[in-house]
């Protein structure tokens, strides 16, 4: 597999998608209300708002935070030394590319709002979906790609989950990329990937509560 660089071509799409931004909200801001609209319910329904000044950090800040914190995490990537017999981390630059676009294209729906209604905010978080699965996709294509150039093992499942009742250790160093992985061999995986997916809409939940 090719060394990841740092950057893809795949991340003109994410600066492409915030130049499009900068642009729409150039256009729009004259005309937007002051409180704006800048948190929704499930139904789409406006329950939260911020003053216009306070408008470029909401509009920019997730975008441009979600790209870089994914750029910085491809950039370890592509300065780890190659090691014999394990090949290099998998780049992600599809998914980083496609997902800050898709925050582009769903922070132009939020400002789209108060002309277009909540049909525009649908449309951007249909957008952000889409991106984020197309980049899922593509990232999962290149794992198994890195993972077929791998000597075939009776202990991974799939070519991913380490399953080896003789292995006493939980954690083990992981087949390519970085970190470790556990041993679904033992009772305590389980459970701590099931408490590590739990983790996600307990945090969703706890932001929305404290957002209200």
């Amino acid at each position: 597999m090719a060394t990841p660089r740092w950057f893809s071509r795949w991340d003109v799409a994410a600066l492409a998608g915030l130049a499009a931004l900068v642009c729409l909200y150039g256009a729009l801001l004259p005309g937007l209300p002051d409180p704006m609209p800048v948190h929704f319910d499930a139904a789409g329904r406006a329950n939260g708002w911020a003053p216009k000044a306070q408008l470029p950090w909401v509009v920019f800040g997730p975008p441009v935070f979600l790209w870089l914190v994914l750029f910085l995490i491809g950039g370890v990537g592509a300065l780890l030394p190659a090691q014999p017999g394990r090949p290099r981390p998998v780049g992600i630059g599809p998914l980083r590319g496609l997902l800050g676009l898709g925050m582009c294209l769903l922070m132009a729906g939020c400002l789209l709002v108060p002309g277009h209604g909540r049909s525009a905010l649908f449309a951007g978080l249909l957008a952000l979906g889409l991106c984020m699965a197309i980049g899922t996709v593509l990232l999962v294509r290149d794992i198994w790609q890195a993972l077929a150039g791998l000597p075939p093992s009776r202990h991974y499942r799939g070519g991913m989950f380490y399953v080896n009742p003789d292995d006493p250790r939980l954690w083990v160093e992981k087949r390519f990329g970085i970190g470790w992985t556990l041993n679904y061999a033992r009772p305590a995986a389980i459970w701590l990937t099931v408490l590590m997916v739990a983790t996600i809409p307990a945090v969703v939940l706890a932001v929305r509560a404290a957002t209200r």
